[in-house]
């Protein structure tokens, strides 16, 4: 029970200790000749007034307890304020990953990365052109067309294959990949990846199409070996091939 009382005032120390720091830093930034030119002084104020006046809260904020609820000596205190610094530590990780996990925008300060794919096709069955922008990436979050490769289709034994790739804007594990055959049946590929996906020089093993929306028909069936309506695909991250 000391320890958590302990934990938590220490805590609220540092927050206090931050608030206090920052603005005794900002008083004093003048009197140190620093200049308010370019935010000097604010950033004096909290990368330097900020973390000091943490620093204090937090020990002071720890002593407090100790000293109305725990040890008293030199010693014992020294080790209740390790223990805190690395329960502060802990809870402080914790917190940062929880918003970076939480993060909506898969890569918010860069190139969004891309899913690149193929999708083979049963032989004999007409591929769909990009004028009717046929292949779209769906998620909880958004729709995205798909760009077709200009190259156009090529064959593997008889069946044409389509290539292309469409970005990968959100972080989410419930991505699905629809293509719109000539005659409007959907092709829906349920794609086996990470909400963050990592970059991939290999393409993933060919996948077999999961559901099957035929025009006219209010509900996709399962899809089966008879469709043979194939994928793969793979993650691609800007600058890592």
């Amino acid at each position: 029970m000391t320890y958590l009382l302990a934990l938590a005032a220490a805590i609220v120390g540092a927050a206090i200790g931050a608030g206090i720091g920052v603005a005794l830093a900002a008083m004093l930034a003048p009197a140190l000749g620093i200049s308010d030119f370019e935010g000097a002084s604010g950033y004096f104020a909290v990368f330097v007034g900020g973390p000091i006046g943490g620093l204090a809260g937090l020990v002071l904020g720890t002593v407090f307890v100790l000293r109305w609820r725990g040890p008293r000596n030199f010693g014992a205190i020294a080790g209740y304020l390790g223990m805190v610094a690395v329960g502060v530590i802990a809870i402080a990780a914790v917190v940062l990953a929880y918003f970076y996990l939480s993060q909506d925008i898969l890569n918010p300060n860069g190139p969004t990365p891309q899913l690149v794919f193929e999708i083979r096709l049963p032989a004999g069955a007409a591929p769909p052109t990009e004028r009717d922008r046929p292949i779209e990436l769906q998620t909880n979050r958004n729709r995205m067309p798909a760009v077709m490769n200009r190259d156009g289709t090529r064959q593997d034994g008889g069946r044409p294959v389509i290539t292309g790739s469409v970005e990968m804007y959100y972080r989410t594990s419930q991505r699905m990949l629809v293509m719109t055959a000539p005659d409007k049946t959907d092709v829906l590929f349920s794609l086996r990846l990470a909400g963050k996906p990592t970059h991939s020089k290999e393409f993933s093993s060919w996948q077999r199409a999961d559901y099957i929306a035929e025009p006219g028909k209010e509900e996709a069936r399962r899809a089966t070996a008879d469709d043979n309506y194939e994928i793969r695909y793979r993650a691609v991250w800007a600058g890592e091939d």
